[in-house]
C-alpha cells in the first residue's frame, strides 16, 4: 500500500467525525470532493486496494470481442479468450509501452500498433520480430499484464492492487441479502456510458439518497418513492436499504403502464418497492421488482468522473413479444432521470470547488447508504 498523506490533524479530525454514531455523523469533508492531492490518495489506498465493480459479467459473449476502459488514468481492456474466459489486461504493449487496442471491437490476436508485437488471447507474445536473434530472450517473460477478475452474482470485480483480497470477504453477506432478486441470471439489454462534470463520490451519492427526490425529481419519479425503511445492517463493504414504492421506481410516473413482468420468484416485501445498493467503492444499483439498474462512477480527475450506466431484466422477460416497445419506457426512465441528477450534480461541484473547510450532517433516515460510506471511506484515509 502507498504511504499515507501527510494531512493535517484538523482535517484528521474532521475525518474522524464521519465515524460518529449515525445520528451524529458529518459528512466527509468538502475538499474530498475536489482538491488534488486527496484524489491522489484515493487512487493509491482505495482504487489499488480494493475490488473494484465493473458493472455486470454478461457481455463481450465471443471469442475475441474486446472493450477498452480507463480506471483512475490507467488503459486497461477487457477481452473474452479462447476458453471464453474473460480477462483484464493492461492495455500497454510489453515491448515499447504503446497502446494496444481502442474502443471495442474483436480480434483473432492483439497485435501492436507500432512495433507489431502479437500477443495471444490469453496475454502470452507470440510474435516479437527479430527478437528472437537477441540473446537469452524468452517470450514467456513477456506476456501482458494481466489483473484480477472474479464474478459475484452475475457482477464483475477487478483487483488491480498487488495482493488481492479475498472478494468473498470483501463483499461478507452480499449474496445473501439480494437473493430474492436472482441477479445471477438477469441479462444486460442496455450499456451506455458518459462523463458528468462532479466528483465520483457525490455521483454516487446522490444514486443513493431519498433526500434530493422531491426537489431534484418533483414530477418523474418523486412521487413513486415512500418513506424509506430502516438501512439494513450488512456484513462487508457495501451498503443497502429498501424503501417501497407507488407502482415501479424503474418507470416514470406517466409511463406505470408500461411495467413488465415480475422477476420469477419475487416475494413482499420485496415485490412491492426497490433495494438500492452501494458496493464500496465505485458501484450501484437499485433492484426493483422486474429490473435492476446500475452505475460505475470512474474518477477522471477531482471535479471529473466517467459514468457506465446498464440495466437488465429476466432472460424470461426479454423473450416477450412486446418487450422491445416496453422496454423504451425504462431506457426513458434512466435518461430522464440522469438528466435531472446532471444538472443537480453540476451545480454541487460548482458549490463544492475550492470551498471553506466544510461539513455537513446526514439525515439518518434519507441519506443512510451515503453516510455508511462516509464511514468506510474516512476510515479507508486514516487506517495506517
Amino acid at each position: 500500500m502507498a504511504d499515507k498523506l501527510i494531512h493535517s490533524n484538523q482535517f484528521i479530525d474532521r475525518l474522524n467525525l464521519c465515524k460518529s454514531a449515525l445520528s451524529e455523523r458529518r459528512s466527509l469533508p468538502f475538499e474530498c470532493y475536489w482538491e488534488e492531492s486527496i484524489h491522489s490518495q484515493e487512487v493509491a489506498d482505495i482504487f489499488s486496494n480494493q475490488w473494484i465493480g465493473l458493472g455486470r459479467a454478461d457481455r463481450l459473449h465471443n471469442v475475441g470481442e474486446y472493450e477498452t476502459l480507463e480506471i483512475c488514468g490507467q488503459s486497461l481492456f477487457l477481452i473474452r479468450d479462447q476458453q471464453h474466459t474473460l480477462r483484464l489486461y493492461a492495455n500497454t504493449c510489453r515491448h515499447r509501452g504503446a497502446q494496444l487496442l481502442k474502443d471495442e471491437g474483436q480480434c483473432l490476436a492483439i497485435s501492436c500498433p507500432f512495433h507489431g508485437w502479437t500477443y495471444a488471447l490469453d496475454g502470452c507474445l507470440k510474435g516479437a520480430k527479430t527478437m528472437s536473434e537477441n540473446d537469452h530472450f524468452d517470450f514467456s517473460e513477456y506476456s501482458l499484464f494481466e489483473y484480477k477478475l472474479e464474478e459475484m452474482s452475475g457482477f464483475l470485480f477487478a483487483f488491480l492492487g498487488g495482493t488481492a483480497l479475498s472478494l468473498e470477504r470483501q463483499l461478507g453477506d452480499f449474496k445473501k441479502l439480494h437473493a430474492p432478486w436472482s441477479l445471477d441470471f438477469l441479462v444486460t439489454t442496455r450499456r451506455q456510458d458518459f462523463d458528468v462534470n462532479c466528483n465520483w463520490k457525490a455521483f454516487l451519492d446522490v444514486f443513493n439518497e431519498y433526500y434530493h427526490l422531491d426537489f431534484v425529481h418533483p414530477s418523474s419519479i418523486g412521487d413513486l418513492y415512500l418513506k424509506p425503511e430502516v438501512q439494513d445492517s450488512t456484513i462487508g463493504d457495501f451498503a443497502s436499504q429498501f424503501g417501497r414504492t407507488s407502482g415501479t421506481g424503474a418507470l416514470l410516473e406517466s409511463e406505470q403502464k408500461s411495467a413488465l413482468p415480475m422477476i420469477d420468484g419475487i416475494v413482499e416485501p420485496w415485490s412491492l418497492g426497490a433495494r438500492y445498493t452501494w458496493v464500496f467503492p465505485n458501484m450501484a444499483f437499485a433492484a426493483g421488482k422486474e429490473a435492476v439498474w446500475l452505475y460505475e462512477a470512474y474518477p477522471i480527475n477531482p471535479n471529473r468522473c466517467h459514468v457506465k450506466q446498464s440495466i437488465c431484466f429476466p432472460q424470461s422477460t426479454t423473450k416477450l413479444a412486446d418487450f422491445e416497445e416496453k422496454s423504451q419506457a425504462y431506457y426513458q426512465r434512466l435518461d430522464a432521470a440522469m438528466d435531472e441528477d446532471i444538472t443537480a450534480l453540476e451545480n454541487q461541484q460548482q458549490g463544492l470547488r475550492n470551498s471553506p473547510p466544510l461539513q455537513g450532517r446526514f439525515s439518518k433516515l434519507m441519506e443512510a447508504n451515503v453516510a455508511s460510506f462516509a464511514n468506510w471511506y474516512a476510515t479507508k484515509l486514516t487506517d495506517t
